[in-house]
């Protein structure tokens, strides 16, 4: 669930070197400063997400709530410092923001928790320190003044933060403080008061072990499967660790109870140089799965090890020895001894899911995975390669239903996606017999119902019998990422905005380092006129990866919307560069250059656009030009030729009625003819 909301930082300022320098002294501040902040927490609403060592993080429903808990807790802890004898003062730092944060398995994330946790650092000892979205929030709503402190770029945080603090009067550094002695009877007072609070401390910490015991295996059902690392002597068998890596994510993923990142987000670690619990902290799970392939002619060896990411603790190890005839068995076996480790349950279905052995052909099995290895690549001329491998693959099984799955995501890119020039006709008939088929040979194969359901999509404008296929397809293995991506985006075609959204976002949270499901979550905030959302996630795509052609064109429409026309220009004319100067997107620019008023800029695209040979691609990047220029009569006119040719960029039509801003009754007829 995401939502906006205030999150404050807090820190012990030197606890670490105290603990060095006396554990006992620390433990017993450190339970003291629980005591002391917790009812405050409770008085403002704040909700307590998380509490590591000395640090707290806390969630609330507002700034003024979390600045006024702020500033109480701060003056508390002055009025104690001043009566304690030195050594024994009990100093906070505190950082507070305000923004989006999502809410999963139990844990909060987003850069409202980044910044936050960014700005507490920044603040004094004894002091606040605020980001300017909260300073504005506070602004005359506080009794003490708000100063610019300064502005910084906070790591990991793409923009510069401006940076505030409120000056409270006990942290001057005009207040010079004295250590007043106390009697005796007092001191024997402090010592009964210390002794209780030990005790109190130690009754805590072993009610927050016990509580860590049972609340662990939740966190740790969050799981990350690691490239295998290929050991061969042949490093020609890069595509079996691989294939290896990504075939255990997807058994893995046919398990309700564990949540488990998609392969596109995990394969970026590939030669990484991070520890575990970096990429745990980063992939926000908390269990890995690494491991290594070394294959011998038709046997392989496969090592595997659990890690927990929180203190990079090995739960789980084993070496598997076996005939490449006997992967499925080694792959369901792996999937079975994480859920035994994590104490998953599997239910029936689950368990015959992944007893299922698809083929015992070893041939079969490698040219499959070549293929993946391929496919996965996403060029015109490795799709076409990996068409090859899976036919080989077929060829040596018949009864094999995966590359029959694979063989129809092919055939789909290339009619809808422009990966090839097949004729729509010959797409359609080769993607749909290849996937019927692999439903014959497996009607429980997620990726099958996922592909048709694709298929009916893209290619049929089934939207109904496309969304039962996807539903099939994510209730069969409901950590499939692809499928709720593809879910998402039918959803959103259909102006289903609210559950598009949450789709979307379930596949981002199954692969969060994905370019595609990142763009699709932008792509959804821009069907929802929420341009602010939508530029933000964006740039964090392109971030993600500058390469990839899909985000410039999405940031170019979204500045197109916010009329920011030179940011527009720069984006797109970056997408057409690294997409080859796809048709699609020159069809935006020409649109950009009419709302400019540079007409001959826009006609010379047209000229472009209309040169032989013509294919729909142009033919849509035509009518996009002349629709902006008002020439509707050939707009409509060429619009509902692709319409009837049911080409594949025109389902978009009704979720960017607002994108097009007209009042035409075609408009609507042509929406209506598309069953939308």
């Amino acid at each position: 669930m995401r939502r906006l909301a205030a999150i404050m930082f807090t820190d012990i300022v030197g606890f670490s070197a105290l603990t060095q320098r006396n554990e006992a002294l620390a433990l017993e501040l450190l339970a003291e400063h629980r005591n002391i902040l917790r009812p405050f927490f409770d008085k403002h609403d704040g909700i307590e997400i998380e509490t590591a060592g000395d640090s707290f993080f806390v969630e609330f429903n507002s700034a003024v709530e979390a600045v006024n808990c702020a500033i109480e807790i701060q003056k508390i802890l002055d009025e104690r410092n001043t009566n304690e004898i030195p050594g024994r003062e009990i100093l906070l730092r505190i950082g507070i923001h305000i923004g989006d944060v999502v809410h999963m398995d139990n844990h909060v994330h987003g850069d409202g928790v980044n910044i936050a946790a960014r700005l507490e650092p920044k603040a004094a000892p004894g002091g606040i320190c605020i980001s300017e979205d909260v300073a504005r929030q506070i602004r005359n709503k506080i009794e003490y003044p708000v100063v610019q402190q300064a502005s910084e770029r906070l790591k990991n945080i793409s923009m510069p933060i401006d940076i505030f603090h409120i000056e409270l009067p006990w942290t001057s550094p005009h207040k010079h403080k004295t250590y007043k002695p106390v009697r005796k009877s007092k001191l024997r007072l402090i010592a009964a008061i210390a002794a209780a609070v030990i005790l109190a401390s130690l009754v805590a910490l072993v009610l927050m072990n016990n509580q860590g015991a049972k609340a662990s295996p939740t966190t740790k059902n969050r799981l990350a499967v690691l490239p295998l690392k290929n050991i061969s002597n042949d490093p020609n068998d890069e595509y079996f660790a691989d294939g290896m890596t990504e075939e255990l994510i997807s058994s893995i993923s046919k398990i309700g109870e564990l949540n488990v990142i998609a392969r596109t987000s995990t394969m970026k670690y590939k030669q990484t140089s991070k520890d575990i619990s970096q990429i745990g902290r980063e992939l926000m799970v908390g269990t890995v799965l690494e491991g290594s392939v070394r294959k011998m002619g038709n046997k392989a060896r496969i090592s595997v090890q659990l890690i927990d990411a929180s203190n990079q603790e090995n739960l789980w190890a084993m070496d598997y020895d076996r005939e490449l005839s006997d992967i499925f068995t080694i792959q369901s076996e792996i999937a079975t001894n994480i859920a035994r480790e994590l104490k998953v349950r599997l239910v029936k279905s689950e368990k015959e899911l992944l007893d299922k052995s698809l083929t015992t052909n070893t041939v079969a099995y490698q040219e499959y995975l070549i293929g993946r290895h391929l496919l996965n690549q996403r060029t015109a001329e490795s799709i076409q390669s990996a068409l090859g491998h899976f036919e080989k693959s077929i060829e040596e099984d018949p009864n094999f239903a995966l590359p029959y799955t694979q063989l129809a995501y092919c055939y789909t890119l290339i009619g809808v996606a422009g990966y090839g020039s097949l004729p729509h006709s010959v797409v359609e008939t080769k993607a749909k017999n290849a996937v019927m088929k692999a439903l014959e040979l497996d009607s429980n194969l997620a990726e099958a119902h996922a592909s048709l359901g694709y298929i009916k999509f893209r290619i049929d404008w089934d939207w109904a019998g496309a969304e039962k296929e996807l539903k099939r397809a994510i209730e069969l293995k409901p950590g499939y990422a692809t499928a709720h991506e593809w879910y998402a985006l039918l959803l959103g075609v259909r102006v289903k905005l609210d559950e598009a959204l949450s789709e979307m976002q379930t596949a981002y949270n199954l692969d969060p380092l994905s370019p595609s499901v990142n763009n699709g979550l932008a792509r959804v905030y821009h069907f929802r006129n929420d341009e602010r959302r939508a530029l933000e996630q964006i740039k964090k795509t392109i971030e993600l990866e500058p390469g990839y052609a899909e985000a410039h064109f999405t940031l170019g429409m979204t500045n197109i919307r916010l009329k920011d026309y030179k940011g527009a220009e720069k984006e797109l004319k970056q997408a057409i560069d690294l997409s080859g100067r796809r048709p699609v997107m020159l069809g935006m620019l020409g649109r950009l250059y009419v709302l400019q008023g540079r007409i001959n800029d826009a006609n010379a695209l047209l000229e472009e656009m209309e040169t032989p040979p013509m294919n729909n691609d142009k033919l849509y990047a035509s009518s996009v030009i002349k629709f902006t220029e008002g020439r509707y009569d050939e707009a409509f006119a060429q619009f509902d030729k692709l319409a009837a040719d049911k080409y594949g960029i025109m389902i978009y039509m009704k979720v960017e009625k607002a994108f097009f801003n007209t009042q035409d009754p075609r408009y609507d007829a042509l929406i209506k003819k598309m069953g939308l």
